[in-house]
């Protein structure tokens, strides 16, 4: 088989309809598969989906696993040669999988390759990004201080605000909405590192592709909308909690600086944490 489509959802079964749609409309001469894991325990939105498209196969998991977990659970049984993990909020355009998958047969120094990400209303979204510093940490898009000095040179080096997002390039990471990986590639990079149960996978992931001698590509010419999922705002607490969880874990990881180092990194991003926290409980 050709291509495997990895989608995890938890209780987003509406956008996932519309998910589901652009890539049965939209691919092409490729045989692939598509494998939905579902982390919400009983979605009842998810039966009329599957009535909807019968050859799709549907894991469903007792509990919320997490998102590297699920994607891993899939990768697992998968049997395309390229994998691709999509996010339940997002749509194809078309020919956004065929262009993306000849790009990637075709260049065997490739190890992962992302699309242009947008909004609904076709404005950009900054799906290639830099590594994480704490600098970019303490301005990262969701912090007070971005929030505060939106124009920021640590915010605006960290989403590589500095080129146009219209040219092929390779960069140091992809957003995980829509990621491209070749199934081998991501056996040898040990998967998904289910140390984090929400967000920093696709950075962790790619900073290991990049280790291993691959190359990371943004890959303009396709493109794919992210509606940006609601189901974050319902759990917002639980969000801000992993988010700078994996932070910390992130740096543990891939920083060499020294115990010392490490201490101050994590005193940060706990303090930008428990603040996000206070503001969210504020309003």
């Amino acid at each position: 088989m050709d291509l495997s489509c990895i989608i995890v959802n938890y209780k987003n079964s509406e956008p996932l309809k519309d998910c589901l749609a652009s890539i049965y409309q939209t691919v092409q001469g490729i045989d692939f598969e598509v494998i939905i894991v579902d982390n919400s325990e009983n979605d009842p939105g998810l039966q009329p989906l599957k009535e909807l498209y019968p050859k799709a196969q549907f894991i469903s998991n007792s509990s919320n696993v997490g998102f590297s977990k699920a994607n891993n659970q899939a990768a697992k049984i998968a049997q395309g040669n390229i994998l691709i993990f999509l996010n339940p909020d997002t749509i194809l355009s078309d020919q956004a999988i065929n262009s993306m998958y000849k790009h990637v047969c075709s260049h065997t120094e490739i190890g992962a390759l992302g699309p242009k990400v947008v909004n609904p209303d076709g404005s950009l979204q900054y799906s290639c990004r830099r590594y994480p510093t704490l600098w970019t940490g303490l301005f990262n898009r969701y912090s007070i201080l971005s929030q505060l000095f939106p124009e920021n040179r640590f915010t605006s080096q960290y989403l590589m605000r500095d080129f146009d997002h219209n040219e092929i390039r390779q960069v140091d990471w992809l957003s995980g909405c829509c990621l491209m990986v070749s199934k081998s590639i991501f056996e040898q990079s040990h998967g998904f590192d289910e140390n984090y149960f929400l967000f920093n996978e696709d950075v962790d992931l790619c900073r290991t592709i990049n280790k291993g001698g691959k190359r990371v590509i943004y890959f303009p010419e396709a493109t794919v909308i992210h509606q940006v999922s609601t189901s974050n705002s319902k759990t917002t607490a639980r969000v801000i909690i992993q988010r700078h969880l994996g932070m910390m874990h992130y740096f543990r990881k891939h920083d060499e600086g020294n115990f010392l180092t490490r201490g101050i990194i994590n005193f940060f991003i706990s303090l930008r944490g428990v603040t996000q926290l206070l503001i969210n409980f504020i309003k």
